[in-house]
């Protein structure tokens, strides 16, 4: 019996990715929603709700970058040339904003204004760069393949179009939308009210942004020619439910963890449809899995460091969560 190693470490790198969207989204989230929480006593409480497991739920981008190097190394080479730009400035980004979680809490409280405004950039800018990667990725590369070395031939602001700023501004909508039903589950009911108040405009926004999405790939002339048979099933199909799943969400009945894993199941069903849009190409439009992966010997001796590890990272965080389960505690965070 063979296993086909290439497609293996593909759903590895899916599901990792998949996990910090929804686990880093509802963090980034806290930070692009907190200049709309109205009392500093409130928007203590809402970064108190992220403050055990903020740091951890960036595993799992590290984790996806790993397996993309040591999985397929011309396709990690092709992205990092094509995107250098927008992941130094997330990086930064990320950099300000862990800086500014740590100096908000310890800092004196003339510059605790100051250190709340680097948060929040640096959410912002973070989720903006992720969307609009996600968006260009899907545009697809331009690459030389010579003598079976495959580079990235393309300038260095290809990644910035009007469909990528749509798809940075989505995962903005959308990690706002997580953040706001997570606050709303662990805070108490002064930070739960606020937020509960701001979600039907979070949905009707988010709605918009998804319609204006399959609109312009409809017109795309690069995504146009990949919307036909069992993809674009695939693409409206996913689409059609996380509409209806965030339709579900208005009902005024459900409760806000239940809100909260119909998001992430909307989140699921997106990166279904995302990643069916270019399967099997690991660098749209033209190189495959097979033709961008590293040695077999290299991604076995990989895979088995992986089922090792990545077991103890996922209980790790469990447990982290499990011990957090709840409300945070008024006043002083956890």
């Amino acid at each position: 019996m063979t296993f086909d190693l290439s497609f293996i470490w593909a759903v590895i790198i899916l599901v990792g990715v998949t996990v910090y969207i929804i686990a880093d989204g509802f963090d980034l989230g806290v930070g692009i929603l907190l200049p709309f929480v109205k009392d500093e006593a409130s928007r203590d409480e809402f970064i108190d709700t992220i403050s055990p497991v903020w740091d951890g739920n960036e595993t799992w981008l590290v984790l996806g970058g790993a397996a993309l190097m040591g999985a397929f190394p011309v396709a990690y080479s092709v992205i990092l040339d094509a995107f250098m730009l927008p992941i130094i400035i997330m990086l930064f980004a990320l950099i300000l904003r862990g800086v500014a979680f740590e100096f908000r809490v310890h800092s004196p409280s003339g510059h605790k204004g100051l250190w709340t405004v680097a948060f929040v950039v640096g959410s912002y800018v973070t989720t903006f760069m992720q969307g609009m990667m996600a968006g260009a990725f899907l545009e697809g590369f331009s690459v030389s393949n010579v003598d079976s070395v495959i580079r990235f031939v393309g300038k260095g602001t290809d990644w910035i179009s009007p469909f990528s700023i749509l798809t940075g501004l989505s995962l903005v909508v959308m990690f706002a939308l997580l953040a706001n039903f997570w606050g709303a589950m662990k805070g108490h009911d002064t930070l739960r009210l606020q937020l509960e108040s701001k979600y039907k405009g979070i949905i009707y926004l988010f709605l918009l942004v998804l319609v204006a999405i399959f609109v312009a790939m409809s017109f795309s002339g690069r995504l146009a020619p990949a919307l036909v048979g069992t993809r674009l099933y695939l693409v409206a199909g996913s689409m059609i439910i996380i509409a209806l799943i965030v339709i579900l969400l208005l009902f005024k009945s459900m409760g806000n963890g239940a809100r909260f894993c119909l998001t992430m199941l909307s989140v699921v069903c997106g990166m279904i449809g995302y990643v069916s849009l270019f399967f099997p190409y690991i660098i749209p439009p033209s190189i495959t899995l097979e033709m961008a992966a590293s040695a077999g010997s290299s991604q076995m001796f990989g895979l088995v460091g992986t089922l090792i590890f990545l077991p103890i990272i996922i209980a790790y965080l469990l447990w982290t969560y499990y011990v957090f389960r709840g409300k945070v505690s008024e006043g002083d965070g956890y």
